[in-house]
């Protein structure tokens, strides 16, 4: 499949209008998150309904996802930085992350290292990315907690190592708890955050860091559906995200969105 910059970009304004117009009509709050939360939810199951060669129309619901995503990153950092900063200094903010996340839409950025370090590493400041980020740190802190209570004498409670993907600002551990509850005895992802079961001969590092990818472009709601489409509804790796997600590791290969190589 080959990525259609035109058709995505449309879509990404598309989100970024709709996105800013319910801003400046509701503010920031509940009714902007749950407007742009369920055009999200009905646009990932069209792009993932849509997703053939032959039509490429789920390039414009891709991007669209990008657009109210940044867009979204960016109304909120603007109300954040707003309570504490300047006006102008809150904007130029708001703008400047939101532009940069937007910037995932187009395959010639997205598809370049640099990028892709810049936008893993700023899961950190989206909003759109916090609740995966945190819940992924509170798993590893727990994990820690448990195999220091235990002296690290209990084999599925003991973390066995970690490591760092420098280039997307993922890190990983294998084994405790929250690993080793995986029934699939592989990985997975939480934002920055990935954890390997024991029993794994593979770390997964490249596709789990196209998690961190996804996260930062398309923000936690589409990190959870993915995660819904791919276990709940038994697609695993052609859930949406995953072909997504696994363009990381394997490039064009298979049925990838190669949106990240």
């Amino acid at each position: 499949m080959t990525l259609n910059n035109l058709l995505a970009s449309i879509g990404a304004v598309t989100g970024v209008a709709l996105t800013l117009v319910v801003f400046l009509v509701a503010g920031p709050g509940w009714i902007l998150l749950t407007v742009c939360g369920g055009v999200v939810l009905v646009t990932y199951a069209v792009a993932a309904l849509t997703i053939t060669p032959a039509t490429k129309v789920s390039e414009y619901f891709r991007g669209l996802l990008v657009g109210l995503n940044s867009s979204l990153n960016g109304c909120l950092i603007y109300s954040l930085l707003h309570l504490v900063a300047p006006l102008a200094a809150a904007l130029v903010l708001g703008v400047a992350i939101g532009v940069i996340n937007l910037l995932a839409v187009l395959r010639w950025i997205s598809q370049t290292e640099v990028y892709q370090g810049i936008i893993g590493w700023l899961n950190w400041v989206l909003p759109m990315s916090w609740p995966i980020v945190a819940l992924g740190l509170f798993f590893v802190l727990f994990s820690l907690l448990l195999a220091l209570l235990t002296g690290f004498q209990v084999d599925y409670l003991r973390l066995q190592g970690g490591r760092i993907d420098w280039a997307t600002g993922t890190f990983f551990v294998k084994g405790g708890l929250i690993s080793n509850i995986n029934a699939w005895d592989t990985a997975f992802n939480m934002g920055n955050f990935a954890f390997v079961d024991k029993n794994s001969s593979h770390w997964e590092i490249r596709h789990e860091a196209g998690h961190t990818l996804n996260l930062a472009a398309f923000g936690w709601l589409f990190h959870l559906i993915g995660a819904f489409d791919e276990i709940v509804l038994h697609r695993g790796a052609n859930a949406y995200s995953e072909r997504i997600a696994e363009s990381n590791d394997t490039g064009t290969g298979g049925n990838n969105i190669p949106m990240w190589a």
